[in-house]
C-alpha cells in the first residue's frame, strides 16, 4: 500500500512517507472504536498529504533496509505488542535501530530505546528512586515460587490490606487480579495463583499495594511535543478496580482549569524525566531517531493531595485524539508527521 520513494526524494521532504507498525496484519484490524484506539490517525495523515503504509511488525520482510526508506515510523497502532514479549524487543534492537543507522534522517517515535524501557513496568522502581510517588511494589520471578511460598510472600507483603497482582509486561489490565484479604484467599484468588504458577507471566509478577483512590478515578494526562494538551478522567464502575471500558469504566474530559494542580505539576516533571531518559539512552547506545520523545500518557490518582503515578504509556497509548479537547494534540502530531505542511 502506498508509493515507493527513493531516499533522495525523502530527504528533500517532497512527500512524507509514514509507516504505522501494527501487531496484527492490517487487513485483520477493525479500525473503529472501541476495537482500536487512535483509529482514525493513519487516514487523517493520508488526507493531509502523506503516503501512509500499515505493516505488521511481525512480517519477516520487515528488515532494516526496507524500514530505512520511510520518513517517519510510529508505534501508535501497535496494539497488543505485549503478547510478544520476546519478539517485540528484537524488532527494536535488530530492525529499527539498524534502520536508523542506515538513514539518519529517519524519525522513529517514540525512540526505540525508550519504547524498550517502557515495555516493562520495572520503570516504576526507577521513578520511585527519582522521588516520584508510585504504589508500593515488589517484583518477583514467578518461576522461583511454589504455591505455598507465593501465598506466604503475598501475606508478608500486604498483611491484611488489599493488593493487586499483575505481570510486569502487559496492558489494558490483562491478567490483573485484586486480592482483597491476603489472609483469607478466596477460591478465585487461589485459582489465579494456580494459573500464573502453571502458565507463568510475561516478565516478573508485580505485587502492588491497592490504591483505594482509584475508585474516584484515574487521571490520564496526555503530552505531545512537550505540551500537556488535554486530560481524561477514567472511573471504574462501582465494585470494580479496573477503569478500562471493557470492565465497565467510564471516561470524561477534564477542563484544564479543573485538573488538580498536583497532577499537572507532577506529570510535567515526569515528562521532563522522560526527556532526560531519552537523551541518556541515546547517549549510551550512540543512536538517535531525530524526534526522541513525541508523545506520552501519564496516568495517576490523587491521594492526600498528591499525585500517585500508576503508569506511563509511551508506546501505543490511547491519546484520546477524538476528544473535544484533543485537537491541540492532533495538530501537534500532524506537524510531526508532515513537517512541511503549510
Amino acid at each position: 500500500m502506498g508509493d515507493t520513494l527513493s531516499i533522495s526524494s525523502l530527504q528533500k521532504g517532497t512527500v512524507p512517507k509514514v509507516l504505522f507498525l501494527t501487531t496484527e496484519p492490517p487487513e485483520n484490524i477493525k479500525a473503529e472504536w472501541p476495537f482500536y484506539q487512535n483509529w482514525f490517525l493513519p487516514e487523517l495523515i493520508r488526507e493531509r498529504g502523506a503516503v501512509v503504509e500499515l505493516r505488521c511488525w511481525r512480517d519477516l520482510d520487515l528488515d532494516p533496509a526496507s524500514v530505512s526508506t520511510y520518513n517517519s515510523i510510529t508505534f501508535l497502532w501497535c496494539n497488543e505488542y505485549h503478547q510478544y514479549p520476546k519478539e517485540f524487543p528484537e524488532l527494536l534492537r535488530n530492525v529499527l535501530v539498524p534502520a536508523q543507522r542506515l538513514n539518519p534522517k529517519l524519525h522513529i517515535f517514540n525512540d526505540p530505546m525508550v519504547i524498550l524501557w517502557n515495555t516493562d513496568k520495572h520503570y516504576l522502581l526507577e521513578l520511585a528512586k527519582a522521588g516520584y510517588r508510585v504504589p508500593r511494589s515488589k517484583f518477583v520471578d514467578i518461576g522461583q515460587y511454589t504455591h505455598a511460598s507465593l501465598r506466604s510472600m503475598i501475606e508478608d507483603f500486604s498483611v491484611s490490606k488489599p493488593l493487586v497482582l499483575k505481570p510486569a509486561i502487559s496492558g489494558s489490565a490483562r491478567n490483573t487480579h485484586l486480592i482483597k484479604n491476603p489472609r483469607a484467599l478466596t477460591s478465585n484468588d487461589l485459582a489465579f495463583l494456580d494459573r500464573i504458577l502453571t502458565e507463568g507471566t510475561n516478565g516478573d509478577l508485580i505485587l502492588q499495594q491497592y490504591e483505594e483512590g482509584i475508585s474516584s478515578g484515574e487521571y490520564s494526562l496526555i503530552f505531545v511535543n512537550g505540551k500537556h494538551t488535554h486530560t481524561i478522567l477514567k472511573t471504574p464502575q462501582a465494585g470494580e478496580y479496573r477503569c478500562q471500558g471493557e470492565y465497565g469504566g467510564s471516561t470524561e474530559e477534564i477542563a484544564a482549569v479543573d485538573v488538580p494542580r498536583c497532577a499537572g505539576d507532577a506529570a510535567q516533571q515526569i515528562w521532563k524525566f522522560l526527556e532526560s531518559k531519552v537523551k541518556k539512552l541515546e547517549s549510551e547506545t550512540k543512536t538517535g531517531t531525530g524526534r526522541g520523545l513525541v508523545y506520552a500518557r501519564i496516568d495517576g490518582i490523587i491521594k492526600d493531595d498528591a499525585f500517585i503515578l500508576m503508569e506511563i504509556e509511551a508506546i501505543e497509548p490511547h491519546l484520546w485524539l477524538e476528544a473535544k479537547t484533543g485537537g491541540g494534540a492532533l495538530e501537534q502530531l500532524c506537524k510531526i508527521f508532515i513537517p512541511n505542511r503549510a
